[in-house]
């Protein structure tokens, strides 16, 4: 006698699939929970022994490094593009979110160096390579203020612009446009907009993105921190007649990745910088940083750092002055790209 078997409904199926789903998220969120939290103690690992043991090239800061000393900087590989992290009595400020394609391994690095929370995400100006990651972190983080230069202007087609304003809606954060001189506490230091990007003179005049650029001065204590996003050699000029010795920093951001359309002798003699780090993708097309500008640093006596070979490069500043740590193996040679 022949028996049939019944079959389950493939809705079944999908109910079943979606439970299972459904449970993974739950139990993936979970362990992102635990390990964020409770990383390194007993059995649990901490990210970057997690991206050990999972094989994973972990090109994050130490959460213990960028949360000791007084103030740490930290400049996230993020490839062909920018992203810095101020960290101050366990306040964060984001400035820029590198490239697409960096977005994924940016919130990884956040959460590796130990943001759960941002008060400040920062868009010096509009480019793919400073904020293609905004949304994802605007959608993984929560965040206090979005600080946006003045885009009334700009009327070029940015998908990656579009994604991150209606993220930054979407999830409910803030937007404010800087003006000259806003200035923004971050714990006990404060981040100064020095100058707010440089609008066309004339109505119809082509604009600038880089020139839009929001320059910024970071200073807690005695420390302070000078990033010009993609700023050219005219905002630069711009700059130093308008703050003179009140651009001097210990820590700069090479402007425009390290680009000779940025970084004159004039600007960097008035920040007169201790260390200067270079956002850089290795092997880029544009040849940052340009040798002429790593020479003129090193000249004027600062050490030069890029993210291409150094990796992640948190300078962190305590009673000592500032330690350097770099997540990639130093050669010890500075080799520029052109």
């Amino acid at each position: 006698m022949s028996r049939s078997r019944k079959r389950r409904p493939k809705a079944d199926h999908r109910r079943i699939v979606a439970v299972l789903c459904g449970l993974l998220g739950v139990a993936a969120a979970a362990l992102a929970f635990a390990v964020e939290h409770y990383g390194g103690q007993g059995v649990l690992p901490t990210w970057g022994q997690l991206y050990d043991m999972l094989g994973v090239a972990d090109n994050a800061p130490d959460a213990e490094i960028v949360a000791s000393g007084q103030t740490s900087v930290t400049f996230l590989d993020v490839g062909q593009g920018d992203s810095v992290l101020i960290c101050q009595d366990g306040e964060f400020c984001l400035i820029d979110a590198g490239t697409p394609d960096s977005a994924d391994s940016l919130v990884a690095a956040l959460r590796a160096a130990g943001v759960d929370e941002l008060a400040y995400l920062v868009m010096t100006h509009p480019h793919a390579d400073h904020i293609g990651g905004m949304p994802q972190v605007l959608e993984s983080f929560d965040t206090g203020l979005l600080i946006l230069p003045d885009l009334t202007e700009y009327d070029e087609e940015s998908a990656g612009l579009d994604r991150t304003l209606a993220a930054a809606a979407d999830n409910g954060v803030p937007m404010y446009v800087a003006l000259d001189g806003d200035t923004f506490v971050l714990g006990g230091g404060t981040l100064t907009v020095l100058q707010a990007g440089e609008q066309p003179q004339n109505e119809g005049d082509a604009i600038d993105a880089n020139n839009l650029s929001l320059c910024l001065r970071y200073t807690a204590g005695s420390f302070a921190f000078v990033d010009t996003g993609d700023a050219e050699a005219d905002l630069e000029e711009q700059l130093v007649s308008r703050c003179g010795a009140g651009l001097q920093a210990d820590l700069l951001k090479a402007g425009h990745h390290g680009s000779n359309t940025s970084n004159t002798q004039a600007f960097l003699d008035a920040v007169s910088p201790q260390v200067v780090v270079a956002g850089c993708g290795l092997d880029n097309d544009y040849g940052h940083p340009h040798a002429e500008v790593v020479e003129r640093v090193l000249a004027a006596g600062a050490d030069f750092y890029r993210t291409d070979q150094d990796g992640a490069v948190t300078v962190v500043y305590d009673q000592n002055g500032l330690q350097i740590h770099c997540t990639a193996d130093d050669s010890g040679v500075l080799a520029p790209a052109a």
